[in-house]
């Protein structure tokens, strides 16, 4: 949806894939547009005759545009297994080849890593966004790996096409804006047989950019924590929360143990297991993208870190976000 000035990059990335040629259908499906992204992409018909556009008008009340569009992309598809890529990213020419390699015969999802475009990177905001976000995709990709899925990211996600209908599609999460990612991977690990994988090779990564401004940022991470209650999972659920209610309780304690550190020593200790867990992932995260160079960044984001939380949480409860002028 009105990705004039992402869409040809992001299907340069795709129709120059290192895949078997006549194995592929590309579709694009423009949300509702009110820019030239229709256009561009006509511009690709000629020399790309697999690639398809599908134009939707505005979206009835009470449904996900974003899920809707989904939804007509993988109801248009040809083949079984299906590949979803965010206009505004680009893969790597080894995408599909990596991704592939992961359906073994019981296999219904793969979930590959999304990181921030390195030669986007302009400023120090830039940086702490690539650590926060590697940390978080690192945690998704861990929890897949533990077969306790939570989170993945629909900008880099291949599953079957008879996996999502037996998982229930979207069906039951379709008011929902979001979701179109970790509520789907939750269903098929709880309501069906089939496997998920996390796919942490680098040539299966897929680039973005980051957000510009920290209003962008904010309102992106809230539109993400805005799911966190609706999760089928109750133990999920709770976890989250308690994680939540322990950021809230660090907020108000460490500042009076840091003024009385002999007779309140606790919420200090609570706070160095806090930073300890979460340089375990970024050290983890970091050697697999090869990014060691943002480990300097590491105690400048944790000063940040709690008090971002305990706003985008509170905030995604609330439900008070924009994505795509909607």
């Amino acid at each position: 949806r009105n990705e004039q000035q992402n869409i040809a990059s992001c299907l340069n990335s795709v129709v120059n894939q290192n895949y078997p040629e006549g194995k592929t259908q590309v579709i694009v499906i423009d949300d509702n547009s009110h820019d030239h992204t229709a256009e561009i992409v006509r511009g690709y018909f000629e020399k790309f005759p697999f690639i398809q556009l599908i134009s939707l008008g505005t979206c009835p009340p009470g449904i996900s545009p974003k899920k809707r569009a989904l939804q007509t992309g993988i109801e248009a598809a040809d083949n079984e297994i299906i590949f979803t890529l965010d206009a505004d990213c680009q893969a790597s020419p080894e995408w599909l080849s990596s991704m592939t390699r992961y359906f073994e015969e019981n296999v219904g999802m793969v979930a590959g890593f999304v990181a921030l475009d390195e030669s986007k990177e302009k400023s120090l905001f830039h940086k702490l966004q690539t650590l926060e976000f590697l940390g978080l995709t690192t945690a998704g990709m861990g929890s897949i790996g533990n077969d306790e899925p939570v989170i993945a990211n629909g900008a880099n996600l291949a599953f079957r096409k008879s996996a999502f209908y037996d998982a229930g599609g979207y069906d039951s999460e379709k008011y929902i804006v979001s979701g179109d990612d970790d509520l789907l991977m939750q269903k098929m690990h709880r309501l069906t047989n089939w496997k998920i994988r996390a796919n942490i090779e680098r040539e299966a990564v897929v680039k973005t950019a980051p957000a510009d401004s920290l209003k962008e940022f904010i309102n992106q991470r809230i539109r993400w924590a805005s799911k966190g209650l609706i999760y089928r999972n109750l133990s999920l659920v709770v976890f989250l929360i308690s994680v939540y209610f322990y950021f809230l309780l660090l907020f108000v304690s460490v500042p009076f143990a840091l003024m009385f550190p002999t007779h309140f020593p606790y919420p200090l200790f609570a706070l160095i297991a806090k930073i300890a867990a979460d340089f375990f992932v970024i050290f983890k995260g970091t050697a697999l993208l090869d990014r060691k160079d943002l480990r300097k960044y590491f105690l400048l984001a944790e000063i940040f870190h709690i008090p971002y939380i305990l706003y985008v949480g509170f905030a995604g409860v609330l439900g008070t976000f924009e994505w795509k002028g909607r």
